[in-house]
């Protein structure tokens, strides 16, 4: 309790585990002063790690498979020689990497290459060193690997989502990552509960699917009735693609 005219104090402690370069925290105090019912303490500083990976202490990939380039990721030292022992990590099979000396006690580069065709993944590089100070480090892993077709979203909500908003349609993008041109050959749906009408992206090299729900089918006060849409293409006939779309008619 601080008294009118009176003092007091805020301890903030930040855990400045895994940063390094510019840092900015913030935390917000609440009281019952009329005037300043808020104040907002802000604080903001350098972290100088003791082993610093430049350009990006995490490694990511983006996009279709063999668009994702090989990552590099120099470690280096701010203050006392260390040595890289060993290393390991929990992306087997998604991964390759390996680390390369270039200047001993000093100066590591790290290489790291995606191998998953498709899918999403998140993971380490974890390096043992010898620095009494910093006995290990992570460099954060992930990849989010498209293939040559993409669909977003794969869940869709339709319908009349609230009592006092009108009906919401939903809208599915099609594309190909490697700008070519393909067709959709199949589209499988429970045509009971919506209706589906496809139509080009003007100037790129994908669709649209308008989706429109059938709430004369869904009975009133009905929170979720589900239908998968699935998608062919002859970009790849054997890769099928599916969206989850759910109906609702609320009261």
């Amino acid at each position: 309790m601080i008294p009118p005219g009176g003092e007091g104090k805020v301890t903030l402690k930040v855990n400045l585990k895994g940063y390094q370069g510019s840092v900015k925290k913030s935390a917000t105090v609440f009281s019952n002063d009329p005037q300043n019912p808020t104040i907002l303490i802000a604080m903001q500083g350098m972290v100088k790690a003791l082993i610093e990976l430049q350009p990006s202490n995490v490694v990511s990939f983006r996009g279709v498979f063999d668009q994702a380039q090989e990552k590099v990721v120099d470690i280096v030292t701010t203050s006392e020689p260390f040595h890289i022992n060993k290393t390991e990590t929990d992306l087997n099979n998604k991964i390759s990497y390996s680390m390369e000396t270039i200047e001993a006690g000093k100066h590591y580069r790290l290489k790291v290459s995606n191998l998953v065709k498709q899918g999403n993944y998140s993971g380490y590089i974890k390096c043992f060193t010898d620095m009494a100070r910093k006995p290990e480090f992570l460099v954060p892993v992930s990849g989010f690997i498209e293939g040559e077709i993409s669909v977003r979203p794969q869940l869709i909500r339709v319908g009349k989502l609230f009592p006092q908003r009108p009906v919401q349609d939903g809208k599915v993008l099609i594309n190909n990552n490697r700008q070519k041109s393909f067709q959709i050959t199949k589209l499988t749906y429970n045509e009971n509960l919506v209706r589906i009408a496809q139509q080009p992206i003007p100037n790129e090299h994908g669709y649209i699917l308008d989706i429109t729900p059938i709430l004369d089918n869904v009975p009133s006060g009905t929170r979720v009735q589900q239908t998968l849409l699935v998608i062919e293409t002859d970009a790849n006939p054997a890769e099928r693609y599916e969206v989850r779309v759910e109906v609702v008619n609320e009261r």
